[in-house]
């Protein structure tokens, strides 16, 4: 038995009456425009720009020279490098002193819980080095400075100046018991303004 050419058709006929009155609108409900609400701008503000970058690290030598040569002989120059952080430690050392001078960078990233400014992270850094600290509010450096109380051969000042912690340490290896002296805060005060002046950005 031969097949109707006509009944071959049917569907394709079908089909396209189908997207005829979808064009027409007749007896179908017609297609709706999604309404897209006005853009908005977000009104939280970027994060404010940290004070400090490793890229503007002049190196040890630099650092040296800035302080002056009332310093012990230079030890190799340590870098360091973390999640969002960077730490770049000077040491200074002879047989009746050791000079340990560091700065560490915090920078501001950005993770599925949010923006975490560089200068909050310094201070949760900061903050969370212990509680064996004695604040020294007349030193005039940073947004706050300390003493580590728990020092055994030495004296250790720690700045927090905006996304950075400064850090001075000094100690004489042949009378450690004089790092608990004010001889020894005294000469790490004066180390720790030079040394702040000279990690200033340019």
């Amino acid at each position: 038995m031969s097949r109707n050419p006509s009944n071959a058709w049917r569907p394709v006929i079908g089909v396209v009456a189908a997207a005829m009155a979808l064009v027409s609108g007749c007896g179908v409900e017609p297609i709706r425009t999604p309404a897209f609400s006005p853009t908005t701008t977000s009104t939280t503000p970027p994060p404010a720009p940290v004070k400090y970058s490793p890229t503007g690290w002049k190196g040890c030598q630099e650092v040296q020279r800035k302080l002056g040569g009332d310093l012990p002989p230079p030890r190799p120059e340590d870098e360091q490098e973390g999640p969002g952080w960077s730490l770049r430690i000077c040491s200074f050392q002879s047989d009746a002193a050791l000079v340990v001078l560091s700065i560490q960078y915090w920078e501001t990233t950005e993770d599925i819980t949010g923006t975490h400014p560089g200068a909050e992270r310094a201070e949760e850094d900061f903050l969370g080095r212990g509680q064996a600290r004695e604040e020294d509010s007349g030193l005039g450096l940073g947004s706050a400075a300390r003493w580590k109380r728990d020092d055994t051969t030495g004296c250790t000042l720690e700045i927090l100046d905006g996304n950075a912690v400064v850090s001075v340490a000094g100690s004489n290896p042949k009378d450690p018991a004089e790092g608990r002296t004010e001889q020894c805060r005294g000469r790490v005060r004066e180390l720790a303004k030079q040394f702040h002046a000279a990690v200033q950005p340019q």
